[in-house]
This record gives structure tokens, C-alpha cells and sequence, in this order.
């Protein structure tokens, strides 16, 4: 049966460029778009009332199991594995509903991002379409060794976020191991945080060695590589070896962006997070020491930013949410953090959220632009988000969520 999306403006193509009119829908899949749209009889009619409507959203760095989190202790030890899953069901339910049809979901504990990932596709639950890493790769004093020593006495923690190794060939039986439990993408901590006071942001995390073995098993399994990387060092490290995206980047030196420009390497800065971290955080109810180190780094973070945008480095939104005041769908926020801290204008912000991503995660004959032949998400919104960016983030303005020609909201 055809469906017809009608009275609305379409932010169409890859330049989301405004197309007035109606679209038609069948099979899931976009037919037509444009002024002469006309329903078929018995076609199923939704009228938008002048609403603008934009491909569905995506969030490029997204951690299923974060839900009312504040600290490492609240992700790893206060939630038990089976309620971690719980929570993993209710984000991905919870961020369709905010429009977002495609999500990386960048380490989650147990591989339980990537069974999400397969109960979705089975039509188990609700959710958009996952892009699921397994843990964290890691090391002893690392970015994923959250807890204090005598909380484990050195034992293995095996249902962490994140997985330590040591030596470059546990770095290489990880790769391996999480490519047989279903990863699609390799997860790898090359610096520490200021999330993690015992691994601060410019504390590098694995061995030179380590690293290398980790990009380099990847790459040859043809999987690719998501780093987090704050550290100069570790984003300098990370550049070089061509990874495909660099998380945070807050310390962005001018070798490093070079090599970055070359390799074609992509950016998750993750900037509105940080940004509510560093200017809101106690509020927020985050541990002051967490606090602390994200003021100290969150103006190195902006102008990191906006050297790369300028430079012309592909930048992708990820929310880094499901934090305590900070929720999952927060990710909607960085279309107006780009806008306002480093100078994108809200045609290129709205990019970062769909197009982008899209591209970066090889689905851009399918999703990700509002397209002749792609599949039919999509998210509507009252007003013009080419004209006011923060519409987008907006739940009051949000008026239609369709995944695969499916109404959602």
C-alpha cells in the first residue's frame, strides 16, 4: 500500500536542499517526492501541516547501556549485566522515538550492543538500525580500567565496559574474538578521559605496540577502527594510522590534522557532552573531580574542533549520552554546538547528523538523505532547522518518526 507524506517541506539530497511538496512511500521505500506527488486510492494520507521534515537521525557515538549514569561506578558496578540489557532495550526503543534510525553504538558490557543489534533485526524489539562494537579494547591504567585496584585485585573483570589486554597479541585475540561475536566495528581506548579521574585525558593508554596491533588485525580482518583518542599523542597515533574516526579529539595538534586530511580520517567530537560536562556539571550531578577535569580541557576541545572543521575534516555528531541529565537523544544537541562554538553553518550541523554518518558507515545508498529509491526514514519537525538548528533538538517541535515507511511517533 502506498503511503503519501504531504503539506511539507523535504530537506532532500545530500545538500539537504528544501523540495516543497509530498512524498510517496511503498514497500518502505521512498517513490517520489516533489509538488506532483498524488496519492493513489486508499493510499494512507499524512499531513504535516507545513512541518520540515529531515532523513532520520543518527548518532555516530552511542553507548546503548548508558542510562541515568553519573561515574564509572554507576555504568560498571551499580547495574548488573541483565538490567544493563534492560536499559540497552529502553534506549534503543527511546531514541527511535526521538527520530533516530541509526546509531554506532561504541562499547557496551557483555556484547550486549551487538545482541541489540541482532534482536532488532529479528524484529524482537523496537530500535533503530545498530552499528554495534563490542568492549573497549584497553590496558591495565587505561582509558577502560575504571575502577580502583583493590575493587578487582587485579582479577579480570570480564563484564566491564571495556577489556584490558597486555602485549600485542592479546591485542590481536581481542579484534579476532569480538569479530566472531558479531562486532561491525573495533572499539580502542588510545588515551585516558576525564570521565576516568584515575586515567586523566592526556595519560596515554595501550603501548605503541598494542595499538599498532590492534589497527593492524583489524584492518586486516577489513574491519574498521572507532579510537578514542584526547591525548595529543594519542590523536597524533591515531591520525597516522588511519583509523576511521577519531573520538573527542581534544587535543588536536597541526601534524596530526595533516595526517588526518591525507588518510581521510572522520571526527566524533562528542562536543556537546563535554560542553554540558564542563559548564553545567555539578548540576548535573556529576562527581566534582570529573568536573574539573572537563573544565580544564573543554576550550583545547573548541578550538580543536574548529581547526578541523576548517580544515574540512568530516566531522559526525555522537551524543555520548545516557548520562545523568544528560540523556540518550542528546546527541540532537550538537547541530547547535557546532553551530555556535565552532562556526558550522546549520545546513553543514544537520549534515553531521545524517549524511555524514551515513557515509561513514557505508549505508548511503539506503539511508541516511531523503532519496528516490532509499529507505523511508525520516523525522518531521514544526518550523525550519535550516533557519533555527535548536528545532531539531526540540521534543515539542517533533511531530513524525518513520523507520522504514513504518509510523513511530
Amino acid at each position: 500500500m502506498q503511503t503519501i507524506v504531504t503539506n511539507a517541506t523535504f530537506l532532500v539530497g545530500p545538500d539537504l536542499t528544501p523540495q516543497h511538496g509530498s512524498m510517496a512511500i511503498v514497500d518502505g521505500r521512498i517513490t517520489a517526492i516533489g509538488p506532483e506527488v498524488r496519492a493513489d486510492p486508499g493510499a494512507l494520507v499524512h499531513d504535516l501541516e507545513g512541518a520540515t521534515v529531515l532523513p532520520g537521525l543518527m548518532d555516530a557515538h552511542c553507548h546503548l547501556v548508558y542510562r541515568d549514569v553519573a561515574d564509572p561506578y554507576d555504568i560498571e558496578l551499580r547495574k548488573s549485566v541483565p538490567q544493563a540489557t534492560v536499559d540497552a532495550v529502553y534506549n534503543a526503543q527511546d531514541l527511535l522515538r526521538q527520530g533516530f534510525t541509526t546509531v554506532r553504538d561504541v562499547g557496551s558490557r557483555a556484547n550486549i550492543g551487538v545482541e541489540v543489534r541482532n534482536a532488532i533485526r529479528r524484529g524482537d524489539v523496537p530500535g533503530p538500525q545498530v552499528h554495534a562494537a563490542g568492549q573497549i579494547v584497553s590496558a591495565p591504567g587505561g582509558l577502560g580500567d575504571f575502577q580502583p585496584s583493590h575493587i578487582h585485585e587485579g582479577a579480570v573483570y570480564a563484564s566491564g565496559l571495556a577489556v584490558l589486554v597486555v602485549g600485542p597479541h592479546e591485542a590481536r585475540a581481542v579484534v579476532r574474538r569480538q569479530l566472531k561475536d558479531g562486532a561491525d566495528w573495533i572499539k580502542v581506548g588510545v588515551s585516558g578521559t576525564g570521565f576516568n579521574p584515575l586515567c586523566p585525558a592526556e595519560r596515554s593508554g595501550l603501548s605503541a605496540e598494542e595499538f599498532d596491533a590492534v589497527v593492524d588485525e583489524a584492518r586486516r580482518q577489513h574491519v574498521p577502527v572507532a579510537a578514542h583518542a584526547e591525548s595529543e599523542d594519542a590523536v597524533r597515533s591515531a591520525a597516522r594510522a588511519g583509523v576511521a574516526t577519531i573520538e573527542h579529539a581534544i587535543f588536536l595538534a597541526d601534524d596530526a590534522l595533516e595526517d588526518i586530511v591525507a588518510k581521510g580520517v572522520t571526527i566524533s567530537p562528542t562536543l556537546s557532552m563535554y560542553r554540558a560536562f564542563a559548564e553545567h556539571g555539578l548540576e548535573l550531578g556529576i562527581p566534582q573531580v570529573i568536573v574539573d577535569e572537563h573544565k580544564r580541557t573543554h576550550e583545547h576541545h573548541v578550538r580543536s574542533i574548529a581547526k578541523a572543521v576548517a580544515a574540512g575534516v568530516p566531522i559526525v555528531a555522537g551524543g555520548d549520552a545516557g548520562l545523568t541529565h544528560f540523556p540518550q537523544g542528546a546527541c540532537a544537541r550538537e547541530a547547535a554546538t557546532y553551530v555556535e562554538l565552532v562556526g558550522m553553518s546549520p545546513r553543514e550541523a544537520l549534515k553531521t547528523l545524517t549524511v555524514n554518518i551515513a557515509r561513514l558507515l557505508g549505508v548511503i545508498d539506503d539511508v541516511g538523505t531523503l532519496d528516490v529509491g532509499k529507505v523511508a526514514d525520516l523525522v518531521a519537525f514544526r518550523g525550519d532547522p535550516l533557519d533555527d538548528v535548536t528545532t531539531v533538538a526540540d521534543p515539542a517541535a517533533r511531530v513524525l518518526v518513520m523507520r522504514a515507511g513504518e509510523v513511530v511517533r
